[in-house]
C-alpha cells in the first residue's frame, strides 16, 4: 500500500514539472547576474620594460612651529 501511494506521488509529481515545462517554457540556465558583453579596460601589461621605480626628492619644510 506505501509503495502505491509512493509510487502515484512521483508519477504526480513528474507530471507536474512537464506541465510546468509545456506552459511556462524550460527555465533560463544563466543567473539573473549574468554579465554579458566586452570588458572595457583593457588587462595591464607589467612587464619590466614597462615598468619604472618612483623617484622622491625630499623637502624641507620652514615652519616655526616645528622647532
Amino acid at each position: 500500500m506505501l509503495i502505491r501511494i509512493l509510487f502515484l506521488a512521483v508519477i504526480i509529481y513528474l507530471t507536474y514539472r512537464l506541465i510546468k515545462i509545456f506552459v511556462f517554457g524550460l527555465p533560463p540556465k544563466s543567473g539573473p547576474n549574468q554579465i554579458k558583453g566586452k570588458p572595457k579596460n583593457r588587462p595591464l601589461d607589467l612587464s619590466k620594460m614597462n615598468v619604472e621605480d618612483a623617484q622622491f626628492e625630499e623637502i624641507e619644510e620652514k615652519t616655526k612651529d616645528r622647532q
